[in-house]
């Protein structure tokens, strides 16, 4: 599989949602899927949600976030 572009750590905001930030914890890769990040919200560690890369690095829906 290809290499992908998000590693665990990354945190990401949803556009129009900038309140909430979500950091990617693990990548999973199925056969004949494209990679999916599990991601945690940074406030709520019980709040999670698998989106697919394609989705996150799509700049209309997600922003990631510079990291210092």
């Amino acid at each position: 599989m290809a290499k992908s572009h998000i590693q665990p750590g990354d945190r990401f905001v949803k556009v129009g949602h900038p309140d909430t930030i979500w950091i990617a914890t693990r990548l999973i890769e199925l056969p004949n899927l494209p990679v999916h990040v599990h991601l945690m919200n940074a406030r709520d560690d019980l709040d999670m949600q698998t989106m697919s890369e394609v989705a996150l690095v799509d700049r209309k829906l997600y922003r990631r976030l510079q990291t210092h």
